[in-house]
């Protein structure tokens, strides 16, 4: 009774109970819902940074590897000609040079010049302006006619500062000893400018010395016009002068070209910062606010549920005089209704009954009735309160399904109805336990279609498989359970099986012997009150036997007479 009472006083604070779950279970989720997007747009966005620029970069080096190498290939085709050097002295031979270099132009989009000279560096043809490292004998040995002389048999690439910033392009002619004249072709600086407009990042091409050939981003060049040493090396994020920047980096031309792709980061941080600050501050003050004012809704919302337990605890406890009162919603509005039925339902038979003391035995059925309705609906009950912490939406449901049992309950004043009737009552009572387990229990129900029409004492299965539930989660995560209805004979047998945890060899004595005995001795009453309720109504050899293996499972066996009444 102690532990019962405690119990009562702890469903005083349910109000406190739906105020944690409201701030555990609907703002907190949200708050999680929210940070999680906000990491995976920032991760969303930094796989994009890194795609753009790896793209930035295919798309840059893919042009100029393109325009180039149509040049080289021109270039490599002249220096196969053996009388070049003779030949493009001549008018005719210098159009179809200068034809060829249009023609460049026009596929590749890119404007190049070209210089012939012969082996003592003389220009044989140009179509622009010498630069002035080829006017310069000195260049002999540095740059890209000694790269040309190193290598005469492939084509050589370099960047040249001279005037304006050039990329060379240079091979050799065949000669007895060493090239016999040099081919090269330049590209300024400007040409490849409009191309870094193309794409979103800011981009720099550079030799492998560092030496920038273009840009439109001026923020990692030292005074001479070179990449520091730490960006050459560098890739992924990393911070700069205070800033952040993702780089990213490719090579073209046989690696004598860098191109790198920079993003900055700076915005786009600060951004992040601000909107997970200002989701920190509205999720606090929401919680603030929410524990604050949550206490009177809270309140206001639970107060039937409190008027119902007070009230099933009262109706324990012998108080059939307390009735409720319900004017909120229609689901609780119906269950004070088919509680207040259910209380002069009961005050009646107990009255029918002391007009009847003397049919002992009727008597002793109607008492065993009126403890195991209370009894089963305060049960009911207090599985509602605690879903209505999880599921409100299946807390409607088993509502419904309570509302519907307890009019079946008080529908009439008769003993026994049809197995058919029974069932269906009994399917919304599974119906309220299957949804508070969940996947943690299922049913079966299999009834003989001649046993449906047969009368049996109501609520007779229903204590059955409440048994069932209750014992045997013990050490089980899962329970089956099942009830199979047929005729043997004479008789109509009901088996209810269970897999759950089964019951001990003494317990299993003790339950039989207290079977047996004229009152029940012991504060499990279900089975006691179906087994006497059965003996006493039809004086036979019928009743409830047990059996069970322990970590196995349980059966309980009904037997009946086979009775179908005539007003059927």
């Amino acid at each position: 009774m102690k532990d019962k009472s405690e119990k009562m006083k702890k469903t005083v604070y349910f109000s406190d109970i739906v105020r944690r779950l409201f701030i555990v279970y609907a703002i907190t989720p949200a708050f999680c819902i929210v940070f999680l997007c906000l990491v995976i747009v920032m991760g969303v966005w930094q796989f994009t940074v890194r795609v753009a620029s790896q793209d930035a970069i295919t798309k840059v080096g893919s042009a100029m590897e393109s325009a180039v190498g149509a040049y080289s290939e021109k270039l490599q085709a002249l220096s196969k000609e053996e009388t070049l050097l003779e030949d493009v002295a001549r008018i005719d031979r210098q159009v179809e040079v200068y034809g060829m270099l249009y023609q460049l132009h026009l596929t590749t989009g890119y404007k190049g010049q070209l210089y012939i000279l012969d082996g003592q560096l003389n220009e044989v043809f140009g179509s622009g302006e010498e630069p002035g490292f080829l006017v310069d004998n000195t260049t002999a040995n540095w740059g890209i006619l000694r790269e040309v002389r190193l290598q005469s048999d492939r084509v050589s690439y370099q960047l040249v500062n001279d005037e304006k910033k050039l990329l060379c392009v240079g091979t050799g002619i065949p000669g007895e000893n060493g090239p016999a004249g040099y081919i090269v072709a330049t590209f300024e600086a400007k040409e490849f400018e409009r191309l870094l407009t193309q794409v979103s990042p800011d981009m720099i091409v550079t030799d492998a010395n560092g030496w920038v050939f273009v840009t439109n981003h001026y923020g990692f060049q030292d005074p001479l016009d070179r990449l520091t040493h730490d960006i050459m090396q560098a890739s992924g994020f990393i911070e700069h002068l205070g800033n952040t920047y993702f780089l990213s980096q490719g090579r073209v031309l046989d690696n004598t070209f860098r191109i790198y792709s920079v993003t900055s980061f700076d915005i786009e941080s600060e951004m992040f910062r601000i909107m997970g600050v200002f989701t920190l501050f509205i999720f606090a003050a929401t919680i603030s606010i929410t524990y604050f004012t949550s206490r009177k809704v809270a309140n206001a919302s639970t107060k039937d549920i409190h008027k119902i337990a007070e009230a099933f605890e009262r109706a324990k406890k012998g108080d059939l005089e307390h009735y409720l009162d319900i004017d909120s919603c229609v689901e609780f509005q119906e269950i004070g209704e088919a509680y207040n039925l259910m209380l002069d339902g009961l005050k009646t038979n107990m009255r029918e009954n002391q007009q009847l003391s003397q049919l002992a035995a009727f008597a002793q059925v109607k008492q065993l009735e009126a403890q195991f309705n209370p009894h089963f609906l305060f049960n009911t009950l207090d599985n509602i309160r605690f879903m209505s912490k999880i599921d409100p939406e299946a807390t409607d449901k088993m509502i419904i399904a309570l509302s519907n049992l307890l009019r079946y309950s008080i529908k009439d004043a008769q003993e026994e109805v049809q197995v058919e009737e029974d069932i269906q009552y009994t399917e919304s009572y599974l119906t309220i336990l299957k949804i508070r387990y969940n996947r943690r229990l299922t049913y079966s129900i299999e009834i003989e279609d001649r046993v449906r029409r047969c009368r049996i004492p109501k609520f007779l299965l229903q204590t059955i498989i409440e048994n069932a539930v209750k014992y045997g989660y013990a050490d089980k995560e899962t329970l089956h359970v099942s009830i199979r209805g047929f005729q043997r004979g004479n008789d109509l047998i009901f088996i209810c099986e269970d897999n759950g945890s089964g019951i001990s060899e003494a317990m299993l004595r003790q339950i039989r012997a207290n079977l047996q005995m004229p009152f029940n001795n012991k504060e499990h009453h279900g089975l006691y009150n179906i087994h006497h309720r059965i003996r006493l109504m039809y004086h036979g050899d019928y009743g409830v036997s047990l059996e069970s293996r322990l970590g196995e499972g349980t059966t309980v066996t009904l037997r009946l007479p086979f009775r179908v009444g005539s007003g059927d």
